[in-house]
């Protein structure tokens, strides 16, 4: 699914203390969360203001008396200069990049943060079906809609930023995504920063959905091993306009959407590698963390990331990402799913989830048969049943439910 984009219009300018958060998506349902949800938890701050709050502790140490010997250390400036920072509300403009919102829906979202209106505003961008040939090449869709390759159309939309957050929105925000963001140096050689793989080497074996990675070049599969996730990021726009990143990125994708497994994460790494920043392992944290690796993590042994940092990520997750195809609004049982719901309840989104849960039910069940299986993968390889494999997954798929029904009788 696409993403939320929180940026900072250009310094120097009047208003370049504003700061935006960018909603991309064209699931209405599922986008209230961020946007809300994140809204509601912070108030963040300009980096103009950090600075000129950075100045002014320094004049102040300046114009003491030079024969004092206790000088400042540098984390009481650092605090001085967070409660400086902390003290500066900011105003959030939510775009939604979309196709197929419709009016009614719009004004449902637009309910949703009426309660934050003080500081949030929604804005909605028809990209009328932008990347719509690219989209019907490539080879993998899964779960993902057309809507995730809006991602790298950012330097055009968003002219008048130096920098942006682009968060994906099957997610709730938990924790404060500002200080990341105020961090973030435009001036620095950097096109993107985000989240890395902890393990770079958990991509082998190259099966499965993975499998399309072997017609990558060494350079391409380099960069998709070593880069940062797609579920959130942070944008130097500056840089892209300098370098003509989305241009490169629109470019790359006409050339090899027939060849991509993760859509605009693929194409994000290979045209910013290895110009990527590290951002701390807390802001993508997978809904299934814990019940895959224990409940401190105990199974997930630190690599690129440090025990602490790890540590942090699970006590304090910044970001918490539905992961997969199986999201919460389809699978209720999913882990932490109680989270997104607990959010769903305060918006206007949640009479009409109800109303049309059974239906989301029984669909989810059909698609578990096998006579659903076997039409979809007819569909998607009309020579399927020449492949081995299909014939050892649905024996193994009938041995199963007779060896159920035996134990059943025992």
């Amino acid at each position: 699914m696409p993403p939320v984009i929180l940026s900072q219009i250009g310094g120097g300018q009047q208003g370049s203390k504003n700061t935006d958060l960018i909603n991309l998506d064209s699931k209405a349902e599922s986008k209230i969360l961020d946007s809300a949800d994140s809204i509601e938890s912070k108030t963040l701050n300009s980096k103009d203001s950090t600075d000129s709050s950075s100045k002014n502790s320094a004049n102040s140490i300046k114009s003491k008396n030079q024969n004092t010997p206790k000088v400042p250390q540098a984390h009481q400036l650092q605090e001085s200069n967070a409660i400086k920072k902390s003290q500066i509300p900011l105003f959030y403009h939510l775009y939604i990049l979309h196709n197929d919102i419709p009016a009614h829906y719009q004004d449902l979202l637009n309910q949703s943060i009426e309660p934050f209106r003080d500081f949030a505003k929604l804005i909605f961008i028809n990209c009328q079906g932008t990347f719509e040939k690219q989209w019907q090449e490539m080879p993998q869709k899964s779960h993902f809609a057309k809507e995730v390759l809006y991602k790298i159309l950012l330097q055009g939309h968003f002219a008048k930023y130096h920098k942006i957050i682009i968060s994906d929105v099957d997610v709730v925000f938990l924790g404060d995504i500002s200080q990341s963001f105020l961090d973030f140096d435009i001036e620095s050689d950097v096109y993107i920063s985000g989240v890395r793989a902890n393990d770079p080497n958990g991509i082998f074996p190259l099966t499965g959905w993975k499998e399309g990675y072997k017609k990558f070049s060494k350079a391409e599969f380099e960069a998709v091993k070593y880069g940062v996730g797609g579920g959130y990021l942070i944008a130097n726009l500056k840089k892209w306009r300098h370098d003509d990143i989305e241009s490169k990125m629109i470019e790359y994708l006409r050339l090899n959407a027939h060849k991509l497994v993760l859509a605009e994460q693929d194409v994000l790494n290979i045209i910013c590698y290895p110009k990527i920043a590290t951002l701390s392992p807390a802001h993508i944290v997978g809904h299934q963390m814990w019940e895959r690796y224990g409940e401190r993590w105990e199974k997930y042994p630190p690599k690129v990331y440090s025990k602490n940092e790890l540590d942090s990520a699970r006590r304090h997750p910044i970001q918490l990402h539905y992961i997969g195809d199986k999201k919460p609004w389809n699978y209720p049982s999913e882990p932490k799913s109680e989270l997104w719901y607990s959010y769903l309840a305060k918006t206007p989104f949640l009479k009409i989830f109800l109303a049309n849960i059974e239906c989301v039910i029984i669909n989810n069940y059909i698609k578990t048969t096998l006579p659903y299986r076997l039409k979809a993968l007819f569909k998607r390889n009309k020579l399927f049943f020449i492949d081995p494999r299909i014939y050892f997954k649905i024996t193994k798929r009938i041995f199963k439910k007779i060896w159920g029904k035996i134990q059943g009788r025992d």
